[in-house]
């Protein structure tokens, strides 16, 4: 007698297979992504990606943690939706998510309508920061980094302004929702701008920013998956794929510097 329940467990195994593989045999990996631009971040890597063969597919969220909670519950593959410290917060409050690779950097720009340089911004002069705590941390590392303040070296990836040392040239701080700070610009002598918010007004770091973050800051993007999928075959063939020499190339031509390659 056909045990039908070892074809049903057999059935099923085979439904799990088709829904991983396409018709050419590739592997089918879908990949979260919060912004157009990691869309075409994996469309780059398309090519590259079929001669390694796995078939990215986009999957798009409204942001990161939404990425993230899918990636967790095993509704998708993997996520380039997320920087670093996101991705270690997530694992603090219980998601088993790692980093394999990085991806892009989204640099945070300190931009200004009157002064043309850093050291051109005068004593006294209003800052603009962003209200929220990341954004906020962020600002005053970047300012940390050009000399304009010092912080306290233990204050971590998120300081306040509490954590502030030293502000030689006595400078003023204020602190806005996203949606303000570019219209700051028109009476605030610098304003710290998140990427989004920048692209939002039509400003790219690269060309319009008089200081902006490195590639290597610990906020780059990185590709997540499931601890238990780290080892996966699929993920070091998507891991190449999106270090190609093509991948490369599309960064620097589409971006022109204002989205920043940390590998």
């Amino acid at each position: 007698m056909v045990d039908r329940r070892r074809v049903l467990l057999a059935g099923l195994g085979l439904m799990a297979l088709a829904q991983t593989a396409d018709a050419h045999g590739e592997r089918i990996v879908r990949i979260a992504v919060a912004r157009d631009a990691d869309a075409e971040l994996l469309a780059a890597a398309q090519a590259t990606g079929l001669r390694n063969g796995v078939r990215i597919e986009p999957v798009r969220f409204a942001d990161g943690a939404q990425a993230g909670a899918a990636l967790a519950a095993g509704r998708i593959d993997g996520s380039i939706a997320q920087h670093a410290p996101a991705l270690a917060l997530a694992r603090v409050q219980g998601s088993a998510l790692v980093a394999v690779a990085h991806t892009v950097t989204y640099p945070m720009g300190l931009y200004s309508r009157n002064a043309a340089r850093l050291a051109a911004l005068p004593a006294g002069a209003t800052v603009a920061l962003p209200a929220d705590a990341e954004g906020q941390g962020r600002a005053l590392l970047l300012m940390h980094h050009y000399g304009l303040i010092r912080l306290d070296t233990a204050a971590g990836l998120q300081p306040r302004l509490a954590d502030m040392r030293a502000n030689p040239r006595r400078l003023k701080f204020q602190r806005l929702a996203q949606a303000r700070l570019a219209p700051a610009l028109a009476d605030t002598a610098l304003v710290a701008l998140p990427f989004d918010a920048a692209a939002a007004a039509g400003l790219a770091p690269a060309r319009d920013a008089i200081g902006m973050e490195d590639a290597r800051v610990p906020f780059a993007n990185v590709l997540a998956v499931r601890a238990q999928d780290r080892e996966a075959p699929w993920v070091a063939a998507t891991v190449r794929s999106l270090h190609a020499d093509a991948v490369k190339g599309f960064i620097l031509a589409r971006f022109n510097d204002s989205v920043r390659r940390p590998w």
